[in-house]
């Protein structure tokens, strides 16, 4: 029962979780990709390439030209040697390599000089923020006050930095500079960008595993999966903007930490399901107030269209109170139909109750009006009445039920509908209701509904519980109504 909505809602939970989580990996990718293109543990000589190497003869002098020219700039160094024609060409070129290493080393020495107070504010920097993600793992501060800590951090740092003389790690970062002159320079800024890419990446990937804020583009992309999948299972319209209102209120601009991202889904989904349903009241616990408060009868009216099983509910609600030590008379008020009085007579003889009945066309609200005043004269608890097939579209016998009401003054209304009929039960509870103001639903047919939107849209048009649910053919496949069983159900 209701397998097939459970599995439709499952996958959909599934799918904005994931929809959601998906969210944060272009932003985690872009940092790592950046920071693989500059990579500060790198010496400085791998930022260079040899783009070209050649050998010029002049007047007997050997000259060798080396040009180191880093990759993303234009600036380049040329080491030279001159050496006397004649010398082996191994001895050139061990030259020129010596030369060329020398060169390299003291660029590295500049560039970790002139890094080294930045690095050091740097290092601290990442000594608190660690301090705090620790204070974080262990439960000693919220999500949100670690991430406030650590944005405060971040500015304090960024203050302390820019207070330099010289451009450090955040000036260089936000300020504009000039084309650097030098390879140094190039070194200095190519190891800053890689530093400032670190700290804000992982600054970002501190936030994204905190915390997620679902934006209201995001919420929409992911309430139209819900949709269909809540039109395609007998959810009303009306119902469906209610479900997606109150997810809206309670979704939109919340940060939701990522664990709990797919339980916070399913409580609010959970949440709208039971403000739209109703708790029934157990009509045998209201019967007996009745029968404690004055010493009359218990009418319950039963409306509904043809070939919904409101005669055979009525059967099984009256086996219901016999089992319950209630005495029960039913009323044949379906003077319309053809053998209606003959299929409710074989459910009195089986059940053993009495039944009051008329001929074919006479007043339906005077056999209930009998079925009343018998019970009163023979002490019996509960009335049960009967009532033509109607269709919901058809006025003049809407017209005659509001009559029956006035003369029978029933205790409960029940309307009676199948569950597999979907939008048309939801239309027919909605004429009903609108014509007498029902108190309840009974939905037979409900152990073969795989879908179980007919129970929210019904609810959810008459603000009315659902009272029982047929579950089957026999007299006892009846059962009260339980929103939260229901939910359950559902998966949620």
């Amino acid at each position: 029962m209701f397998g097939f909505l459970k599995n439709k809602l499952k996958e959909w939970v599934d799918t904005a979780k994931d929809k959601l989580k998906a969210e944060e990996k272009p932003a985690e990718e872009k940092v790592s990709s950046v920071s693989e293109e500059i990579d500060v543990s790198k010496k400085p000589e791998k930022l260079f390439k040899k783009q070209k190497k050649e050998k010029k003869a002049k007047k007997g002098i050997i000259k060798e030209t080396l040009e180191l020219k880093p990759e993303e700039d234009g600036t380049a160094i040329e080491i030279e040697t001159e050496l006397e024609e004649g010398v082996p060409q191994d001895i050139i070129e061990e030259e020129l390599e010596e030369k060329e290493e020398e060169k390299l080393e003291e660029l590295e020495k500049k560039e970790l000089v002139a890094s080294e107070k930045d690095e050091e504010i740097v290092r601290e920097e990442n000594e608190k923020i660690q301090e705090i993600t620790e204070e974080l793992g262990k439960g000693e501060i919220s999500a949100k006050e670690a991430v406030k800590e650590i944005e405060e951090v971040h500015e304090k740092t960024e203050e302390q930095v820019m207070s330099t003389e010289k451009k450090g790690f955040f000036k260089k970062l936000f300020g504009r500079k000039e084309k650097p002159s030098s390879a140094t320079e190039v070194a200095e800024d190519s190891k800053i960008a890689s530093e400032a890419v670190e700290k804000k990446g992982f600054f970002e990937k501190v936030k994204f595993s905190l915390s997620y804020k679902i934006t209201e583009e995001d919420f929409n992309s992911l309430f139209d999966g819900l949709e269909m999948l809540l039109l395609e299972n007998n959810v009303a319209l009306d119902a469906v903007e209610d479900i997606k209102l109150h997810l809206s209120k309670k979704l939109v601009g919340r940060e939701i930490s990522k664990n709990e991202l797919e339980n916070e889904i399913r409580k609010e989904l959970k949440s709208s399901l039971e403000e739209i349903m109703i708790e029934p009241e157990n009509p045998l616990e209201l019967i007996k107030i009745k029968k404690q408060e004055k010493d009359e009868p218990f009418v319950i009216l039963f409306f509904g269209i043809n070939g919904t099983g409101k005669t055979t509910s009525i059967a099984k609600i009256a086996h219901l109170l016999k089992s319950n030590n209630l005495s029960v008379v039913l009323a044949a008020a379906d003077t319309f139909r053809a053998a209606s009085i003959e299929q409710i007579s074989e459910h009195a003889d089986r059940l053993k109750v009495p039944l009051i009945k008329q001929n074919y066309g006479a007043d339906p609200a005077a056999v209930g009006f009998d079925a009343i005043k018998y019970a009163q004269s023979h002490k019996i608890d509960v009335v049960l009445i009967d009532t033509a097939g109607r269709m919901h579209t058809k006025t003049n016998l809407i017209s005659e039920m509001e009559k029956i009401c006035r003369v029978t003054k029933p205790d409960l209304k029940i309307f009676v509908a199948e569950s597999i009929a979907g939008n048309d039960a939801t239309e027919q509870a909605k004429t009903f209701n609108e014509a007498v103001g029902i108190d309840g639903s009974i939905l037979s047919k409900a152990d073969v509904d795989e879908k179980g939107g007919t129970i929210i849209s019904v609810s959810h048009i008459t603000h009315k519980p659902i009272i029982y649910l047929g579950t089957g053919q026999g007299y006892e496949d009846i059962k009260l109504f339980n929103k939260e069983d229901f939910i359950k159900s559902l998966g949620l």
